[in-house]
């Protein structure tokens, strides 16, 4: 059975049984707090909280889904992937442990021809927060599996919510016994024994369905369990291992989601004998995973998402140059992954995009990164293990992260100090503390105390001529350093500090970040791209226009947030802390409960009627008096001087508020508000994060 029929057949089943399909969502979501979509269930996160009304009680899909936990683990054996696509099925508040066990054995006995006695069965043994799960036992039981072929595991076998808190509750697992020795790793004691159950760490015994994450607690920010006013059932099953079972396979690479892209590899790699199985997987993996990922907006980069795509686009590169693998058959190799998937997935049918993006980070890698590797190779010729110092000045001098060097020891099979390379990575640290981008770290505020209060000209102007430098501190590129006045905006009031240029005469420095010291001293933290940066030297501001644009307007989108949230919610909800930068706000405040599908709805349809409605954005410098006079709300009023005039901040009639941040043009400029989801900050405070379209 191809994997299309394997698709086919799984929907075809639960609309027989009263489903509703969804299609697949992107691998990017919308919850923030997730790097990627995991699995089926990240979008039915607000169906399982009753955050969305419920249209559809049972629902099923098809989703693509990519994680990171394995990346090290790819190749080794023959069932581990970054992407993959889960089966799920989904009951909100309808059917529970019965009906879902009784669909699952269903399906894959009589559906798909699973043969009974090979299947296995685990349950949630219990703990001293959850009680042992014997409903689904006796459900198994009654079904026809026997008691020796059900297996009760520990935390396995209870699933937890995808961020700090949400539903969670018990999982009943199905497994497929592929049959004694098919381990490819004999050092297992639970092969060498033949006592292999569901729950060891080989590939005798392999997971093909979380029959059910019977979900019926809910986990607090604090790690308490209550129950939930209501239960759902969420089930999810690989594509890639039932296409494994239902084809007669010992591995997913043999299946028809992989074969084509394995041969392909073969065909392509002329010197038979550096051919390496591993290697190919990693390979057919990893190219895969790319195409997805780079179709659903992600980029290669430096940070977050982007660095993940790097380096699985890295390790990709690194293992074809490892086995010979000439780039004659890359298009070709991207275009079998095209033909496999279009059907089902057509947004990932744009090949020149793809192309142009896998071969300009081919192109940086092949620039940079292989002198690394070269430098790592002639390492090894006369050592058996490379120190942790090593392991850092190649990171440090070379680019090489510290996961390629692992991939390319392990494969060489040589020893490497881990341990060392993080006591040098703390060490340099420790000595670039002052040049945080981040923070400015302890005792800083005094180091600082006797420089005068930096002059800041950026709510009017974004670069300025002959700012004089007045402190400067280099360590290797990075550089803090103090003007005597500045158009960089430092951070504060939630809004991220300005980045930017600053230059000289045979100067430039890529600046990341600014802060400010309690009495006023801004510092700029950058890298120098070019020359020095000395103490008495005159320079060129250039504030980033596009990024300080952006921030602006999140900015004043989340006043406008700020205003809507209580005349919703009620006006004893305060804010408690924000964030902005330039693409994406985020809005804590007090309130015991998280927020309807219509309490959200209103909220943002009443930020943008205040947008839609063109007003000015009003900048006025206020005595503390006169601030109190117009109805301020003074939650914050520590942190400003009352003895000064005070930034006040009006837009039209409907928000007035102290603000240090920067604010320009009129509401109109602000573009479509878009919540994108809420949740728990801590006790007693939700949080709202959003964006501008």
């Amino acid at each position: 059975m191809d994997s299309n029929d394997i698709r086919k057949k799984f929907v075809e089943f639960f609309k027989r049984n009263g489903h509703q399909e969804f299609e697949s969502s992107s691998l990017v979501p919308d919850d923030e707090t997730l790097l990627f979509t995991t699995a089926g269930m990240v979008q039915m996160v607000p169906y399982l909280l009753r955050e969305k009304d419920i249209e559809y009680p049972r629902v099923c899909s098809i989703q693509k889904s990519f994680r990171t936990v394995d990346i090290d683990r790819i190749g080794e054996d023959g069932r581990h992937l970054t992407f993959f696509e889960m089966l799920g099925s989904w009951s909100f508040g309808d059917y529970y442990k019965e009906e879902a066990i009784r669909l699952a054995f269903e399906l894959l006995t009589k559906e798909y021809g699973i043969e009974k006695d090979k299947l296995w069965v685990s349950v949630f043994k219990g703990d001293k927060n959850i009680p042992e799960d014997k409903e689904s036992y006796e459900h198994w039981l009654n079904i026809g599996i026997p008691q020796d072929r059900i297996v009760k595991l520990g935390r396995d076998n209870f699933w937890g919510p995808t961020s700090e808190e949400g539903p969670c509750g018990p999982s009943t697992e199905i497994y497929f016994d592929q049959g004694e020795g098919i381990c490819i790793k004999k050092e297992y004691v639970c092969c060498k024994k033949n006592k292999c159950i569901p729950g060891c760490d080989c590939d005798r015994f392999l997971e093909i369905w979380n029959a059910g994450v019977f979900m019926e607690y809910f986990k607090d920010v604090n790690g308490i369990f209550s129950k939930l006013p209501f239960t759902n059932v969420d089930t999810g099953a690989g594509l890639e291992r039932l296409s494994l079972v239902l084809q007669g396979k010992k591995s997913v690479f043999e299946t028809d989601l992989f074969y084509p892209l394995i041969e392909n590899i073969k065909k392509h790699t002329p010197e038979k004998d550096k051919f390496n199985i591993n290697s190919a997987y990693l390979i057919a993996d990893h190219v895969k995973a790319s195409v997805f990922l780079i179709s659903d907006g992600v980029l290669p980069s430096n940070e977050y998402r982007g660095y993940i795509l790097r380096r699985i686009i890295r390790r990709m590169f690194y293992h074809k140059t490892f086995i010979g693998n000439n780039d004659g058959g890359f298009i070709d190799l991207i275009e079998k992954v095209i033909d496999i998937y279009k059907d089902q997935y057509p947004n990932i049918s744009d090949l020149d995009r793809i192309q142009n993006v896998l071969f300009s980070e081919d192109l940086l890698y092949s620039n940079t990164i292989l002198k690394g590797i070269k430098k790592l190779e002639d390492m090894i010729k006369d050592k058996k293990i490379i120190l942790g110092e090593d392991l850092f000045k190649l990171h440090d001098t070379y680019g090489l992260s510290l996961d390629m060097s692992k991939d390319i020891l392990k494969a060489k099979g040589i020893k490497f100090d881990e341990r060392g390379f993080q006591e040098n990575m703390r060490r340099q640290q420790e000595r670039s503390r002052m040049n945080s981008t981040f923070s400015l770290g302890k005792g800083m505020e005094s180091d600082f105390s006797d420089f005068p209060k930096t002059e800041f000209l950026g709510y009017d102007i974004l670069s300025l001529k002959d700012a004089k430098v007045l402190y400067s501190q280099r360590n290797g590129d990075d550089v803090t350093f103090i003007l005597d006045k500045t158009t960089f905006y430092a951070e504060g009031g939630g809004q991220v500090g300005d980045s930017g240029k600053v230059v000289g005469n045979e100067l430039e420095v890529d600046v990341s970040n600014v802060k400010k010291t309690k009495l006023g001293v801004y510092l700029h933290f950058g890298k120098v791209v070019n020359g020095d940066i000395k103490e008495g030297d005159f320079v060129s501001c250039y504030v980033d226009k596009e990024k300080r644009e952006k921030a602006s307007f999140n900015h004043t989108a989340v006043h406008l947030l700020n205003e809507a949230v209580k005349k919703i919610l009620g006006n004893d909800v305060s804010q408690k802390g924000a964030f902005i930068d330039s693409e994406r706000m985020r809005f804590d405040f007090n309130f015991p409960r998280a927020l309807t599908e219509d309490e959200i709805k209103a909220i943002e349809d009443l930020v943008n009627l205040n947008i839609s409605k063109n007003e000015e954005i009003e900048v006025l410098e206020k005595n503390f008096d006169d601030v109190k006079k117009m109805g301020v709300d003074l939650a914050f009023e520590d942190r400003y001087d009352k003895n000064s005039k005070l930034r006040v901040v009006k837009i039209g009639d409907f928000s007035v508020e102290l603000c240090g941040g920067t604010h320009f043009g009129n509401t109109s400029s602000l573009g479509h508000f878009k919540i994108t989801k809420q949740e728990s900050a801590s006790k007693g405070i939700r949080r709202i994060r959003a964006i501008l379209e």
